[in-house]
This record gives structure tokens, sequence and C-alpha cells, in this order.
């Protein structure tokens, strides 16, 4: 049975934290499903619009279709509201397969998440599955601090989402 990771984001920016989540699953697994969750006017519409943070993690990933399945979550679309209930989880669950083109039975599935209560949540839907709750401390900053002051932090964020930040004047 192929394995396949899952892990999910805003990635306000994609920083090292991340970064070291996807290569865990990477390394863990046969192919990923990378998920790039939130809407077109979330808290990172400022700083790094959810369209532009689905090109950049697909452009990152473009030369790795093989393993890495990139998906867009677009919670406004699916009606969510930001509370994390069982049957937002469903909705979510579904879209997440659903983009992916993949049943949640057909593989051997490994969540990755640093968040304990997403583990509870997702554990009482996907049973069969397997959650690895993951250390927060590769980097002891937030994205909300990272978003703050993105100078300050430049070495913390990912480099394509860096370059980004450069070229548009956002780095500050």
């Amino acid at each position: 049975m192929i394995n396949i990771g899952i892990v999910f984001g805003c990635f306000i920016p994609m920083h090292k934290g991340h970064e070291s989540l996807i290569t865990r699953a990477l390394e863990e697994n046969d192919k990923i499903i990378l998920a790039v969750c939130g809407y077109q006017t979330d808290r990172g519409r400022d700083f790094i619009d959810f369209e532009t943070r689905i090109r950049l993690v697909t452009d990152m990933f473009k030369d790795r279709k093989d393993r890495v399945i990139v998906v867009k979550i677009d919670d406004k679309k699916l009606g969510l509201d930001g509370t994390f209930t069982h049957e937002n989880w469903v909705l979510w669950g579904d879209e997440l397969f659903g983009n992916a083109g993949i049943s949640p039975d057909s593989a051997h599935f490994t969540w990755y998440t640093g968040e304990a209560s997403y583990v509870e949540k997702l554990g009482e839907i996907y049973p069969d599955h397997t959650f690895t709750l993951v250390d927060r401390q590769v980097i002891k900053t937030s994205g909300t601090e990272i978003r703050s002051n993105p100078a300050m932090h430049e070495d913390e964020i990912n480099k394509d989402f860096l370059e980004y930040l450069r070229t548009t004047g956002k780095l500050k």
C-alpha cells in the first residue's frame, strides 16, 4: 500500500517550520498532499494574498508533481466560519481528498501538524489514519510575528516567499 503524507497550512508566509514538516513528510512517505488553506480576504490579504500563496507553493513543487500534490482549500467557498467543529472538519477533509483526487481509504495516510486539537478532531473522522504531532519549536517565531516584521525574521522565511516579499516591496 502506498504511503501518503498530508501537510496543510495557510502559509502566510511559508517559513522554516512549514519546510520542516514538508521535508519530514517527503522523507517518510511515497507522496504528500500539500494543502494551501484560506480565502482571498483572509488575514494574509495585505501581506501575501491567498491566490499568490497557492501560486508560490505550486511553483515551488512543479518539478516534483510525481511526489507532491498541491491542493487549494478555499474555506469561504466551503462556508467555513473559522470554527473547528466536527462538521467543518468533515467538509474540509472532503474538499482536501476531492481536490487531490484521492480517496481517504486508498492508501496509508499520515497527517503532520503542530496542533494537538487538529489531531483529536481529524482522528475522529479518519480513525485508520496516522497522526504525527510535531514539535512547533523548529522556529521560535510565529507567522503573526513574521508578518509584523518580516525584515527582522527574514532568515525564517522560505526563500521563494522571501523573494516575493522583496519583489513586491513588502519586506520592510
